[in-house]
C-alpha cells in the first residue's frame, strides 16, 4: 500500500477551495477557447504585479532559511520567476497590444483581489517565525497553475496566446519545480509539531482562497 504524500493530504484538507480554483470559469473558458482576450490581458497585468511581490516573498524566505539546500532552491525559484515566467508574461502582453512598459506598476490599477493576496503574503513573511508557514502560503500558486495547465493540455487550444501560456506552465521545468515544492512541503509538514501543522493548513487554505479570488477578479475584470 502506498503511503499518501503529506503535501497531497494538505491539498485534500482544502479540497473544496482547490477544486473551485482548478475549475473556475476563467479556466473552463480558456479550455473552450471562448475566454475573451481582454480578460486574459487583464489577468496578465495583475499577475505581473503579483509576481513582483511573490519574488520579494521568495527573497525573504531565502533569508529566513538556515538550510543551504533550501536557500539554493529559493534562489532558483526566484530567478526562474524573474527570468522566465515574468518574461513570458511580457512577451504575451506585447503580442496582445504592443505593451512595452508593463514593469511600471503605475500603469496598472491593482484589483482588490491582487492587493488582498499581496497583503496576505506580506503578513506571512513578517509574522511567520519559520519556513513551514512561508512554504505553505506560497505552495498553492505554482502547484495549482501546473494542474490547471495540465488540465488544459488535454483539449485543443486554438488561441496562440493561451497555448503559449499553457505550454509554459505545463512544461517539464514547471513539473520539476512543483515536484520539489511538494517534497519540501511534505518534509516540513512531517517534522512539524501539531500546532505548526494547523498553521500550515490555515495558510495553505487561505492561499487557495486568494488564488480563487484572483481568477474571479480576472474574469470580472475588476
Amino acid at each position: 500500500m502506498t503511503t499518501a504524500h503529506p503535501a497531497d493530504e494538505l491539498k485534500k484538507y482544502h479540497a473544496k477551495y482547490w477544486n473551485d480554483l482548478i475549475t473556475h470559469k476563467f479556466v473552463l473558458e480558456m479550455a473552450a477557447d471562448s475566454l475573451p482576450i481582454e480578460k486574459f490581458a487583464f489577468y496578465l497585468r495583475q499577475d505581473h504585479v503579483f509576481l513582483k511581490e511573490f519574488c520579494a516573498f521568495l527573497l525573504i524566505a531565502r533569508q529566513k532559511s538556515t538550510d543551504q539546500k533550501l536557500k539554493i532552491w529559493f534562489d532558483r525559484l526566484y530567478h526562474s520567476t524573474v527570468d522566465s515566467e515574468m518574461q513570458m508574461q511580457k512577451e504575451l502582453l506585447i503580442s496582445l497590444g504592443g505593451i512595452s512598459n508593463i514593469d511600471n506598476n503605475s500603469n496598472t490599477t491593482m484589483a482588490s483581489a491582487t492587493l488582498n493576496y499581496i497583503s496576505f503574503l506580506r503578513q506571512v513573511s513578517l509574522s511567520a517565525e519559520n519556513l513551514e508557514g512561508i512554504v505553505s502560503a506560497m505552495a498553492p500558486c505554482p502547484w495549482s497553475y501546473l494542474e490547471i495547465a495540465q488540465k488544459l493540455c488535454k483539449g485543443e487550444i486554438k488561441n496562440d496566446v493561451y497555448f503559449k501560456w499553457i505550454q509554459f506552465y505545463s512544461s517539464n521545468e514547471s513539473q520539476q519545480q512543483v515536484k520539489e515544492l511538494k517534497s519540501i512541503l511534505s518534509g516540513l509538514y512531517d517534522k512539524a509539531e501539531d500546532i505548526t501543522k494547523r498553521t500550515m493548513e490555515q495558510y495553505f487554505g487561505a492561499a487557495c482562497k486568494y488564488e480563487y479570488d484572483f481568477w474571479e477578479a480576472a474574469y470580472n475584470m475588476k
